[in-house]
């Protein structure tokens, strides 16, 4: 594809253009050990692009306690992250942006691609603000409509309707294998952002600072050259 034939950037929010994740680890470091359960390097590996309540189950099954909390317990204790993580939110500015993020918006800009917000996270919009990033990202995806979580489309399809556009015809931009997963069942053309390997992407940078149109349309560039070789 060419990449005057995008119709638009698809953006995950924690790792792509904040580095939130760090204060979700950190909270959910405190649940596990408020439930004294290890807290672990595969754990922190492991939940970066999961839902707040895949990462509980995670966590629980990590030290084989699946099945310890009753739902109310389970939704009280989700519950209790999203308060500690909002307090990391309430932190948060404009200086909290990953590197390249601000000047490549401003070039998806002026060149006039319309940009939405695929982010499962319920504090997607709190976070944007504190970034002073709402004038470019005024469609976000509403969480709370998901019916399902990532590795499920459901949020890079409903991102790709608030710009009426075909997500086969969207770049994506995500930092985890769960979120890479997730764009790529939705159908759209997908660019990893992580120093780890994300091999279900169609190309990956091991950092934002990489980020440019530049780069882009060379991406796009092998992907098409690829296509035509099969």
């Amino acid at each position: 594809m060419q990449l005057e034939k995008v119709q638009g950037f698809l953006f995950d929010l924690h790792g792509v253009i904040a580095d939130s994740w760090q204060y979700h680890l950190a909270s959910w470091r405190t649940i596990a050990e408020e439930l004294a359960i290890p807290w672990t390097p595969a754990l922190a590996q492991a939940l970066p692009g999961m839902s707040r309540q895949a990462s509980l189950e995670t966590i629980l099954a990590s030290a084989q306690e699946s099945g310890r909390l009753l739902p109310d317990e389970f939704k009280a204790v989700t519950d209790h992250e999203n308060a500690l993580y909002r307090q990391y939110v309430a932190a948060m500015t404009p200086a909290n942006r990953l590197p390249g993020i601000t000047a490549f918006l401003d070039q998806l800009v002026a060149a006039g691609y319309p940009l939405a917000l695929a982010s499962a996270s319920t504090n997607a919009r709190a976070e944007i603000e504190r970034l002073g990033l709402q004038d470019y990202f005024s469609r976000i995806v509403p969480a709370e409509s998901l019916a399902a979580a990532k590795p499920a489309p459901d949020v890079y399809l409903a991102a790709a309707q608030l710009l009426d556009a075909d997500p086969r015809a969207c770049v994506a931009l995500e930092d985890t294998l769960t979120g890479v997963a997730a764009a790529k069942a939705a159908g759209c053309i997908t660019i990893g952002l992580n120093r780890d390997p994300l091999p279900a992407a169609d190309a990956q940078l091991s950092s934002t600072a990489e980020l440019s149109l530049a780069t882009v349309q060379r991406v796009l560039g092998r992907l098409t050259r690829s296509t035509e070789t099969l």
